[in-house]
């Protein structure tokens, strides 16, 4: 086994830890976070605190379904499943969109009607303590989170990621709204910030849904890392042209094919060899990108792909 081989093995290893563990701690701090709301929710009646225990019952079935996302995904490739498994990431990230969207709904229903019939908020120091727990273990769960995404290319954990940080937003309005309805007899932004929270968690689950269909309808991985990719391979000094490339996401890497130009006079052995060494530096800089690619000999007439 070349050096190579072995630091991909080693970032391989490195990347499922990874994603393992922030999986774990998505599930522990929602279930938690769900346990104390419900308590402070109790004691306080406030519609904007529902709200919040609401989206944090979601929470635990979407961590749930994140949790069982990226070990799927982390699956090695099988007969059945050539490609591995990682587009299981963009089916859980899709369901969590439409959980998501589901909780804004009712949120918004519930403030609609405490709209129309504003209740006082009791025992608001309860509701403000919890809110500094939420936030503070809200805050130190995402930052974790977009550490492992950055690293890894999760989108499975990129979309946990993103609805916790809505979360937090929703965790300090609910503060705001348990203060000022509590403590100034403004009952009315209670619900307010309870219709606040609900579009918010609807644009939330919007831009969810957008990227987990791009990674399910195979779209191209963005520009920048497409032409990347092509600089790349065309800096191999015996590289001679570059065409037809073609790209998708796996979930948490990049499934990328393209055709290389080579001199026509070197050998098969000298081409297999110049194919590896482009392969191996692609993957040095993307890891875990699958790469398909094609050795053609520099003029010859073929049918090309008539898109960028």
């Amino acid at each position: 086994m070349n050096t190579t081989t072995i630091q991909q093995a080693t970032e391989t290893r490195r990347r499922t830890l990874l994603i393992k563990s922030a999986s774990y701690a998505s599930v522990t701090v929602a279930i938690s976070l769900v346990l104390a709301k419900a308590w402070a929710w109790q004691l306080t009646d406030s519609v904007a605190l529902l709200a919040s225990l609401a989206d944090s019952v979601l929470d635990v079935v979407t961590s749930g379904i994140t949790f069982w996302a990226v070990r799927y995904s982390l699956a090695p490739a099988d007969s059945e499943h050539r490609f591995g498994h990682g587009k299981s990431e963009g089916v859980a990230a899709l369901l969590q969109s439409l959980i998501v969207g589901v909780s804004a709904i009712y949120v918004f229903w519930e403030a609609m009607g405490r709209m129309a019939d504003p209740a006082p908020i009791v025992r608001p120091e309860a509701g403000l303590l919890m809110m500094g727990v939420a936030s503070v273990a809200t805050i130190m769960l995402v930052s974790y989170q977009h550490y492992v995404a950055r690293i890894t290319g999760s989108l499975a954990i990129r979309a946990d990621a993103m609805h916790y940080k809505a979360d937090l937003l929703v965790n300090i309005g609910v503060a705001i709204a348990i203060v000022s309805a509590a403590w100034t007899g403004w009952q009315i932004v209670d619900p307010l910030v309870g219709l606040g929270v609900a579009l918010y968690i609807l644009k939330s689950a919007f831009h969810i849904a957008r990227h987990s269909l791009d990674v399910l309808l195979d779209h191209e991985i963005p520009v920048d890392d497409r032409r990347h990719i092509e600089e790349i391979a065309l800096a191999h000094p015996e590289a001679r042209g570059f065409h037809d490339m073609r790209t998708r996401h796996g979930g948490s890497h990049y499934i990328v094919q393209f055709h290389l130009e080579l001199d026509p006079e070197i050998s098969l052995s000298r081409t297999h060899e110049i194919l590896d060494e482009v392969e191996d530096e692609i993957r040095r800089q993307y890891p875990g990108c699958e790469l398909i690619v094609h050795a053609d000999p520099l003029g010859l007439p073929e049918r090309r792909d008539i898109f960028d």
